[in-house]
C-alpha cells in the first residue's frame, strides 16, 4: 500500500493533485479556528445535544467552536437529498436527469442554488437557538437584528466557501471534493479523541481493557464496512448484435452490478434525525413548560431519555427498524427496476433465462430485495454500535466506532483510493486495490486506434 502511494507521489501530475488536496485540507483546518463574531463561546458547548450534536460531528467540531464554518456542509447534504427525492417524484426533473452530462450539470447547478436557501434557513435556525436562554445556560448570541444578520451572513458564506473548496478539489485534485470536505471534517477531531483516550487509560489503568475492546470493535467495524461497501451482486447480461450508425456491434456479455449497500449512509442520517429530535427539543424547552395545560417540558425530557437507542432495548429496536425501513425506502428511490428492464430491452440486451420486459423487472426487484435485506441488517447493526459501544466498553471518548461517521470515512477513503488508482492506470502503473488475492498487475495500455478500441469493446 505504501509502495503504491510512493509510486503515485513519483508521478508529477498525481503528486500535484494530492498536494492540492492537502492544501485545501489545511485551509479547512484554518477556517475551523476562525471564530464567528458576537458569540459567547463558553455558552455554546452545553447546547450541542440532539441534531446539533450530529451537525458538530460533520463539521469537525466547528459548531462547538462556533467558527465561520459552524454549519459545515450540511445545507448542501440536505439540498442533495431533497433534490434526489424530487428527481424521482417530479417527471420533469427525472427527464432532465436522463439528458446525460448536460442534464446532470443543470441539476447540480439547481442543487447549489438550493444549498444557499437551506444555508440561510439553517443559519436563521442556529441564531434562534443560540440567542435564547436554555435551562441553566445564558444566550450564546445577544438577540437583535444586527446579530441576526451578522450570524446568517457569516454562516451562509462559510457553507458556500466549503462548497467552493469541494468543487476545487473535484476539478484540480483527486476524488469527490464534497465527500472529501465531509471526510476531513470528521477526521480532524480524531487526534484529540485519541489523545483523550490515551490519557484516560494512563490515569485509570482499569480502563485499559475497555480501550482495547473499543479498538478491536473499531477495527472490526472497518472490516465490515469495507466488505459491505464493496459487495455487489453481478447479474449476467447478454448483448445482442446491433447496428449502430454505420457499424455493427458484436454479441457480448457483461454484468449488471447491484450493490449490497445501495443506500449508503442516508438511512442512518434519516433515522438519527428522528430519534434525536426529542433531545433537541428538550435542550431548549424548560422542564415546567406547558401547552394547553399539558406538561410538554416534562414529556420532552422523558422522551429524550426513553428514545435514546443506547439507554434501553425498546429504543434500540425502534431505531433498528427505522434504519431498516429507510434502507429499503432509499434503495427503491435509487434503483428503478422497471426503468432498468426497459433500457435493457430497448438496447437489445437481456438476462439469460429471463424474458425481457416485466419478467426482468420482477427478477431484478426480487434480487434487489434479498440483497438489500443483508445491507439493511448491517446498516442497522452498525448504527446501534455507536450507541452501545460506550455502554459495553465504558469508553466514550472515541466517536468513530460504528454509525454515520465510520461509513462516510471508509467510503470516501475507498472512493479516493480508486480515483488515485484510475489516475495511475492511465500512466500504466499498478493500482492500490488487488483483486482475486494475487499480486496487482500492470494496467493494460489504452487502445490507440479505432480497430483496437472496437476489438476491446467487443471482447475480441
Amino acid at each position: 500500500m505504501l509502495e503504491k502511494l510512493a509510486a503515485a507521489m513519483r508521478v508529477p501530475d498525481i503528486r500535484g493533485r494530492i498536494q492540492f488536496v492537502a492544501m485545501i485540507f489545511a485551509v479547512y483546518v484554518l477556517a475551523l479556528h476562525v471564530p464567528a463574531a458576537g458569540v459567547d463561546h463558553a455558552a455554546v458547548e452545553g447546547r450541542l445535544q440532539g441534531v446539533l450534536g450530529m451537525v458538530d460531528v460533520f463539521s469537525g467540531g466547528a459548531l462547538k467552536k462556533f467558527s465561520v464554518i459552524a454549519m459545515g456542509i450540511m445545507p448542501y447534504i440536505n439540498a442533495s437529498i431533497i433534490m434526489q427525492l424530487l428527481t424521482v417524484a417530479i417527471p420533469q426533473l427525472q427527464a432532465k436527469s436522463k439528458e446525460g452530462e448536460s442534464g446532470r450539470k443543470e441539476i447540480a447547478r439547481w442543487t447549489r442554488y438550493a444549498s444557499i436557501g437551506f444555508a440561510v434557513v439553517q443559519a436563521f435556525g442556529v441564531y434562534q437557538i443560540f440567542s435564547r436562554a436554555a435551562p441553566g445556560l445564558p444566550p450564546a448570541i445577544q438577540p437583535g437584528w444586527a446579530s441576526m444578520f451578522t450570524i446568517m451572513i457569516t454562516l451562509t458564506a462559510g457553507t458556500m466557501f466549503l462548497l467552493w473548496l469541494g468543487e476545487q478539489i473535484t476539478e484540480k485534485g483527486i476524488g469527490n471534493g464534497v465527500s472529501l470536505i465531509i471526510f476531513v471534517g470528521i477526521m480532524v477531531s480524531i487526534p484529540t479523541q485519541i489523545q483523550m483516550t490515551a490519557e484516560l487509560a494512563r490515569n485509570d489503568p482499569g480502563r485499559i481493557p475497555g480501550v482495547i475492546a473499543i479498538v478491536l470493535l473499531f477495527l472490526a467495524s472497518i472490516v465490515g464496512v469495507i466488505y459491505m461497501t464493496q459487495g455487489v451482486r453481478k447479474i449476467p447480461v447478454h448483448h445482442m448484435k446491433r447496428i449502430v450508425g454505420n457499424r455493427m456491434t458484436q454479441e457480448s456479455s457483461s454484468f449488471l452490478p447491484l450493490k449490497v449497500n445501495t443506500a449508503g449512509v442516508i438511512p442512518i442520517i434519516f433515522a438519527t434525525s428522528i430519534v434525536l429530535l426529542p433531545a433537541t427539543i428538550a435542550t431548549y424547552v424548560p422542564p415546567d413548560y406547558k401547552i394547553f395545560g399539558w406538561h410538554f417540558g416534562e414529556w420532552a425530557i422523558w422522551a429524550k431519555d426513553a428514545l435514546q437507542p443506547g439507554n434501553n432495548i425498546l429504543a434500540s429496536l425502534a431505531y433498528f427498524i427505522l434504519v431498516m425501513f429507510f434502507t429499503y425506502f432509499y434503495t427503491a428511490i435509487q434503483y428503478d427496476t422497471t426503468d432498468i428492464a426497459d433500457n435493457l430491452k430497448k438496447y437489445g440486451s437481456f438476462i439469460p433465462g429471463i424474458k425481457p420486459g416485466r419478467p426482468t423487472a420482477e427478477y431484478l426487484d426480487k434480487v434487489l430485495t434479498r440483497i438489500t435485506f443483508a445491507g439493511a441488517l448491517f446498516l442497522a447493526a452498525l448504527a446501534l454500535v455507536q450507541y452501545w459501544a460506550p455502554v459495553w466498553t465504558g469508553i466514550s471518548t472515541i466517536s468513530l466506532v460504528g454509525g454515520t461517521s465510520l461509513l462516510i470515512v471508509v467510503g470516501v477513503a475507498l472512493e479516493t483510493m480508486q480515483a488515485i488508482e484510475a489516475q495511475m492506470a492511465m500512466r500504466n502503473y499498478e493500482g492500490f486495490i488487488r483483486t482475486g488475492g494475487g499480486p496487482a498487475t500492470p494496467a493494460t495500455p489504452a487502445p490507440t486506434n479505432r480497430a483496437e478500441r472496437r476489438a476491446a469493446a467487443t471482447g475480441r
